[in-house]
């Protein structure tokens, strides 16, 4: 059981990235008066804003959003910058490909990448701070778990893999870490989270998962249903094995993350299904033997 504990992508960290701000579509706000709907940019917060108050605002959007009532209203993130929101409904996209390089003072042996679409492959590299290439990867986004026979080869759908999951990154101080998720058509991404990895102890099984929809479901007094399409999020009940001289320590770990949205890993590997990208519910751990501590960690995923 491994949980990676992000490092902030900020402006001072994201080296480079091929998409831009103001991508196409996005505009810059600048001194002016704005009509209802207008939807402007800005490149310090890196959030869109649109202007609520009929007709029209000269409020700066940093002013109108504290305003009661408000005059601007924050409705996400730029494009460069919705991989790193911490939310993972909302996604960078790009043409071809999207290569993200960015560099991190601490230590960072993981990286992962939530909600992908449209991507056949992603590469990631590590340099170290002198530039040295010291890691190369790449990871086929086609998923040919479901594939068993010669039926299935020639006849299955093409699926592919959503998330992509990388815990053997060299650990260097300072390294510059560049992902490409290459693509035929449009690329898109939610989540792109690199961090530290934490041992917290060994996933057993009797480990759960479900879903949690937000669709609304109504049936009306005919029996026909009525359906809000919603966004779903995972759910996982985490059964795990923890030596008992690392009670302290796993204890102080998962005390410090209730409030830090993490990768939490059941068992590495690329089509596992184990890995969720949320914060931790609720955790108990139980002290049932003199050796062995049995621990459950629910965690529930961003949407």
């Amino acid at each position: 059981m491994i949980v990676v504990i992000p490092e902030p992508v900020t402006g001072s960290n994201l080296i480079s990235s091929n998409i831009p701000e103001p991508d196409t579509g996005e505009s810059a706000w600048t001194a002016g008066t704005y009509a209802l709907g207008t939807k402007k940019i800005n490149t310090t917060t890196h959030r869109i804003y649109q202007v609520v108050a009929d007709p029209s605002t000269a409020d700066d959007p940093l002013v109108g959003i504290t305003k009661t009532p408000p005059t601007w209203v924050d409705i996400g993130p730029t494009n460069r910058w919705a991989m790193f929101d911490e939310v993972v409904g909302t996604q960078s996209t790009e043409t071809g490909s999207i290569v993200v390089e960015e560099t991190f003072l601490d230590v960072v042996n993981a990286i992962a990448g939530i909600n992908i679409e449209g991507a056949e492959s992603v590469n990631v590299q590590v340099r170290t701070a002198g530039d040295d290439l010291v890691y190369d990867t790449d990871v086929p986004m086609v998923n040919n778990s479901y594939v068993v026979d010669w039926y299935s080869y020639y006849f299955a759908p093409i699926i592919r893999r959503s998330e992509f999951l990388l815990t053997d990154l060299p650990a260097y101080l300072n390294a510059k870490i560049k992902t490409t998720i290459s693509g035929l058509a449009d690329v898109s991404i939610g989540a792109l989270v690199a961090g530290r990895q934490v041992d917290l102890g060994v996933a057993l099984y009797g480990s759960s998962w479900q879903a949690i929809d937000f669709s609304r479901k109504e049936r009306d007094e005919f029996g026909n249903f009525t359906i809000v399409r919603r966004r779903t999020a995972d759910l996982f009940d985490y059964d795990v094995s923890v030596n008992k001289p690392l009670f302290p320590y796993v204890k102080d770990i998962l005390k410090s993350l209730s409030t830090t949205p993490c990768v939490w890993i059941g068992s590495p590997g690329q089509d596992d299904g184990t890995t969720v990208y949320g914060y931790y519910k609720n955790v108990q751990i139980n002290i049932s033997s003199p050796s062995i501590l049995k621990c459950t960690i629910q965690v529930e995923g961003l949407v």
